[in-house]
């Protein structure tokens, strides 16, 4: 390894900080159900995040991870 650094292309300590302000900023003065309606239309909006929203929300359908059933 050497001493010199290279500039990061990316600091992601930075922009974690600068997302989390604007969303303080955006969400200071909301009530906790205003809140949960904001979150929730940031996830559908976004189609990844929707989809893996409506898995979590998607009934059991009796099988394991394995894909089999806990009885059989």
């Amino acid at each position: 390894m050497t001493s010199e650094s290279t500039p990061k292309k990316f600091d992601c300590v930075k922009w974690t900080r600068e997302v989390r302000d604007r969303i303080y900023e955006e969400t200071r003065d909301m009530t906790r159900e205003e809140r949960r309606r904001w979150s929730e239309a940031r996830i559908r909006s976004d189609p990844l995040l929707a989809r893996l929203y409506d898995r979590r929300k998607a009934p059991e359908t009796g099988t394991t991870a394995g894909g089999t059933r806990p009885d059989a």
